[in-house]
């Protein structure tokens, strides 16, 4: 019996373009992650998705409703896959973050598997309720083909866990807005079929470009 996780990051926002940290900062969609959106549905359209899941925030949630649509199914919405509380990063932009937590910075993008956000968390808290919510959906679609709309953060260390190794590859691994991720469970075992398919923002389901 094979159940299947499409993994999704929510589409564009803002503050995506522009570079600003956002945590748990709850911003909507942009006008192209809109369209991002849009494209992503119409590829899963056709799919045989019985359950969509999201993190509460609203980019998020809306990227899931958007998805859930073509199948009539209702959101289904999950904390544990809200984005890391970043505390004081929140709202701050890299150079910011940079200059006034030097240190941390330079943790933060050579090995993030060892630093506590100030007054947020650390991956290893983030890990703790990504697996939690992981474990959930599976346990409720096994055999089942489900969607669960999160965050960069959450859905590279839902990867990791999935395929058991530490976070300390995190930075090896790219999540874009709108991308597909799909692991396929199976016998107490996984497989990752694809990792970051953003192939539908690119081309028409013809195979036009846009």
């Amino acid at each position: 019996m094979t159940t299947t996780l499409l993994l999704v990051r929510h589409a564009q926002t803002k503050s995506n373009v522009s570079g600003r940290y956002m945590g748990w900062m709850d911003e909507d969609l942009s006008d192209e992650g809109i369209r991002q959106a849009q494209r992503l549905s119409a590829r899963l359209s056709g799919n045989p998705i019985t359950a969509v899941y999201s993190s509460p925030l609203r980019r998020a949630h809306r990227t899931a409703e958007m998805i859930a649509l073509p199948h009539r199914l209702t959101v289904q919405t999950m904390a544990e896959l809200g984005e890391i509380r970043m505390g004081q990063w929140e709202g701050l932009f890299a150079a910011d973050i940079q200059a006034r937590f030097p240190e941390q910075w330079k943790t933060w993008r050579t090995d993030p598997s060892t630093i506590q956000m100030p007054g947020g968390e650390s991956l290893f808290q983030v890990a703790g309720r990504a697996t939690k919510a992981l474990d959930h959906i599976l346990q409720q679609n096994q055999g089942r083909q489900v969607v669960a709309v999160t965050h960069d953060v959450i859905a590279r260390i839902i990867v990791t866990r999935s395929l058991n190794v530490g976070t300390s590859i995190y930075r090896r691994l790219e999540v874009a807005n709108a991308s597909l991720t799909t692991v396929e469970f199976f016998n107490g075992a996984c497989r990752l079929r694809c990792l970051n398919d953003t192939a539908h923002l690119h081309y028409s389901l013809s195979g036009d470009t846009p």
